[in-house]
């Protein structure tokens, strides 16, 4: 009988952790756009000005192969993204097209967002969700969040 008992509780244990499995990694950073820029752009940043442009960068991995997921995979998935940050609406994420005169590596999701003029200066917290047409779903969050670090930081122009 605990024989029979250990059987089951293995199989559960065994169903339970294939099924939280992630079917994606994401990797995500911010950088500043060349709108109203008040520093050096395409360069990573986590500290913006009202006016400015930040430009969210976003790869997504298939967890079972380690490899990237480009435009023939993305479209077949259903892959979306999109960033959510505190205090402000959801803004989608766009896969450029695929183009013959694009460097290979600059095929990412892009999520562009102007920082408005009255914004709210301080510390916020920013995520970006990844889905697909199955229904999963990946949240990735800059390191440092967890332990209520903000990722940006919004100054007063001087």
């Amino acid at each position: 009988m605990a024989r029979l008992a250990l059987l089951v509780f293995a199989t559960l244990a065994v169903g339970f952790a294939s099924a939280q499995e992630p079917k994606y990694f994401v990797q995500a950073d911010m950088v500043r756009g060349a709108q109203g820029a008040m520093g050096a752009v395409c360069v990573i940043n986590s500290v913006f000005y009202p006016g400015e442009w930040i430009i969210f960068r976003t790869v997504v991995v298939d967890a079972a192969t380690g490899e990237e997921l480009r435009h023939e995979a993305i479209a077949e998935l259903g892959l979306q993204a999109k960033v959510v940050i505190d205090g402000v609406a959801e803004i989608d994420m766009f896969y450029p097209p695929e183009d013959a005169a694009m460097p290979p590596d600059m095929y990412f999701f892009r999520g562009p967002w102007t920082i408005p003029d009255d914004f709210a200066m301080g510390e916020y917290r920013w995520n970006v969700i990844v889905s697909d047409a199955a229904g999963n779903e990946v949240t990735f969050a800059p390191i440092g969040q967890g332990v209520g670090l903000s990722a940006i930081t919004i100054l007063a122009q001087n």
